[in-house]
């Protein structure tokens, strides 16, 4: 008897107290740059987003062509990260455990598509994106389209209103687009051709110290600045921004890089971005490297998806997926 109250004790405790331990499940450090042929195709994928996770269950949203063939559309696939000698990640295994709070996103998504190319997704929830109670109506997806003929910024709230509403204040007459937040939800960056090349933007929102974000004060605020982002632009073109924490990635073609687009880094470190630098060989390669994001992951390194149209994928632009820092 003594010996099967202590065997359930001990199942008890393995079951309960593994999420102590969570910094062993990711594995060692993903060097290897992977390949994601499990949602790739013959025709271009990039313009990834996956939602925050504290779980092995997610949700990849990209672009591709697979569907029109002539313009990208939002594809929305549901994931699962294994972890063993490799981190790997699989398509979502129908009746497996899955704590999805972005499962909308593919209706979303399904509201963002037509016959023009949607480009940049980017989903939040504002009560685990963003330092906020959230809201009744939390979850949101933002996008460019160019259904105008220009890319616009634009989004949509699950169980808000059914048509996309423009995200007036990021967009001009020029190319607009790559939406990325702050935690604090106080600073949005996105690129833009409006001063003629493709440069980074930042847009500061001023909130007092208790204002918590809202679907309202983030996309209608009512004082707010925007500057180009010198310290990162070139002369060059600079596009994709992507920010996690004080980390930004994103691409551009000017000198110096391995060729075509390339990724590179930046950290803020007490109110200022460093220089830009090249992510390296191991990352970057002679051709296009297009869309790094870095995931919210309960991982202990920062994990990056990309794009990329070096040889030997299905065909296009396919996704990759490598670590991109081995100290979060």
């Amino acid at each position: 008897m003594k010996r099967l109250i202590l065997l359930s004790l001990t199942a008890i405790c393995l079951t309960s107290c593994w999420p102590f331990f969570s910094h062993d499940k990711d594995g060692k450090f993903l060097e290897e740059v992977v390949r994601l042929d499990d949602f790739n195709s013959e025709f271009d994928d990039y313009n990834s987003n996956m939602a925050s996770n504290r779980s092995g269950s997610t949700h990849l949203l990209f672009s591709s062509k697979r569907e029109k063939k002539n313009v990208f559309n939002l594809v929305s696939a549901r994931a699962d990260f294994s972890y063993g000698d490799r981190l790997e990640l699989k398509p979502h295994v129908a009746g497996s455990y899955s704590n999805d709070p972005y499962s909308g996103v593919q209706f979303l998504a399904s509201r963002a598509n037509g016959n023009f190319n949607v480009l940049g997704p980017k989903s939040i929830r504002l009560n685990s994106d963003f330092d906020s109670f959230g809201e009744k109506n939390d979850l949101m997806l933002f996008y460019a389209d160019d259904s105008e003929g220009t890319l616009d910024i634009k989004h949509l709230t699950y169980g808000g209103e059914p048509d996309p509403e423009k995200f007036d204040i990021l967009n001009s007459d020029k190319d607009d687009a790559y939406p990325t937040f702050s935690y604090n939800g106080e600073k949005i960056y996105f690129c833009s051709n409006r001063g003629g090349n493709f440069d980074i933007y930042e847009v500061t929102i001023l909130r007092t110290s208790a204002e918590h974000v809202t679907r309202e004060n983030l996309v209608h605020p009512k004082d707010y600045s925007i500057r180009k982002m010198d310290e990162l632009s070139s002369p060059y073109e600079d596009k994709c921004p992507y920010l996690l924490n004080d980390t930004m990635v994103f691409v551009s073609d000017r000198p110096g890089g391995k060729g075509g687009f390339d990724v590179y880094t930046s950290k803020l470190t007490n109110g200022k971005w460093s220089a830009p630098v090249n992510a390296g060989d191991r990352i970057n390669t002679q051709y296009n490297e297009y869309r790094p994001i870095l995931p919210m992951l309960d991982f202990t390194y920062k994990l990056m998806i990309f794009s990329s149209d070096r040889p030997g994928g299905k065909g296009g632009f396919d996704l990759y997926m490598t670590g991109l820092e081995k100290n979060f």
